[in-house]
């Protein structure tokens, strides 16, 4: 009797133990699916989070660059390295003389010999953070550059970028996230701003402040006299 029973009873305590497993592993492959597709909506919404921030963070740039903002407004928008290398810079153009500047990159040696065009001819509307205005005030490069019909603006991880609408994917303006907000980084600005510019030093076989020299007397020989080689020294800071 005990015999019959056991064989009766195994095989029905296996069978049951089959059907709990399999319930199982059905259960945990379901609820990994779930969480599969629940971390997948999340890098989504991030993603869409992300590409907002960054369309509202150019967009409140560009309304306080045009609404004249002050100088902490704008250099919230800027990366802190921006920042460090505008100080260096404006000490550059205060210093440095035609041979210092030939050590500069194009957009560098541009901007020293702005800022003394505009301490000669008393355009400043400020007497700190001039270098930071002279770049992204109401009319300055910046302002000027992004007048230009644009792309839309696109990112990857942590690096942001808008290009010109006739060439979206190549970036002009690189934006940088710090786990907060979106900042513009200057250093990696400049250089794709001026690049078409640059080109023309590469045919003429020039020198960086030869090509500075250059393009702003093309921009400003009707509006300002002496655009020559008397901006290339310190001129009594």
């Amino acid at each position: 009797m005990h015999i019959l029973k056991d064989t009766i009873l195994l095989p029905l305590v296996a069978a049951t133990a089959m059907l709990l497993f399999a319930c199982a592993g059905s259960s945990d492959k379901t609820s990994q699916q779930e969480s599969a597709q629940t971390k997948n909506e999340k890098v989504q919404n991030q993603a869409m989070d992300k590409q907002s921030a960054l369309e509202n963070m150019f967009s409140q740039f560009i309304a306080a660059v045009r609404e004249g903002a002050d100088a902490e407004t704008l250099y919230s928008y800027l990366t802190d390295s921006s920042e460090y290398w505008l100080d260096t810079l404006e000490n550059h153009a205060r210093i440095y003389d035609a041979e210092a500047i030939d050590t500069c990159k194009f957009y560098e040696a541009y901007s020293i010999i702005m800022y003394r065009l505009y301490e000669r001819e008393h355009l400043w509307e400020t007497e700190e953070d001039r270098m930071l205005f002279m770049l992204l005030s109401k009319s300055g490069m910046l302002d000027r550059f992004t007048r230009l019909n644009l792309g839309p603006m696109k990112f990857k991880n942590d690096r942001g970028s808008i290009g010109l609408a006739k060439s979206p994917d190549v970036p002009i303006m690189i934006f940088e996230w710090d786990d907060q907000t979106w900042k513009l980084d200057l250093i990696e600005t400049m250089p794709l701003i001026t690049k078409g510019i640059e080109s023309i030093a590469v045919k003429k076989d020039w020198t960086n402040r030869k090509l500075a020299l250059y393009w702003i007397e093309k921009e400003y020989h009707m509006t300002y006299s002496r655009l020559d080689e008397s901006l290339l020294e310190p001129i009594g800071f």
